[in-house]
């Protein structure tokens, strides 16, 4: 997954003459299961020696959100059976298996 956030990051930083990626900002899933520790660890290594050399990673959370038929909408840090506030059973679960870039800054 950090080779692939890399890739990505190194291809859109070339597109525009990057001089180099100063931080790049992610929103992930809870979903996704990532510690965002060995995210962070994994693409600093892997951006070694590149233009995101140095680069922040900052990794922003998205929960699921759940949508319960008894006491509205609330939010989870993992998959829901039951409404996570009142164990109801009436739920939709929508979210939380996101990982999309949401910002790159970059020096030209």
């Amino acid at each position: 997954m950090a080779n692939e956030i890399l890739g990505v990051v190194l291809s859109e930083a070339e597109r525009h003459a990057a001089r180099r990626v100063a931080s790049v900002i992610l929103r992930v899933g809870v979903l996704r299961a990532v510690e965002p520790e060995h995210l962070c660890f994994l693409f600093s290594h892997l951006a070694h020696g590149t233009l995101a050399d140095g680069a922040r990673l900052e990794i922003q959370e998205e929960p699921v959100r759940v949508e319960c038929v008894d006491c509205g909408k609330t939010e989870a840090r993992s998959f829901a059976w039951e409404c996570p506030r009142c164990k109801g059973s009436g739920i939709t679960v929508q979210g939380g298996d996101s990982l999309e870039i949401v910002s790159l800054e970059i020096d030209i």
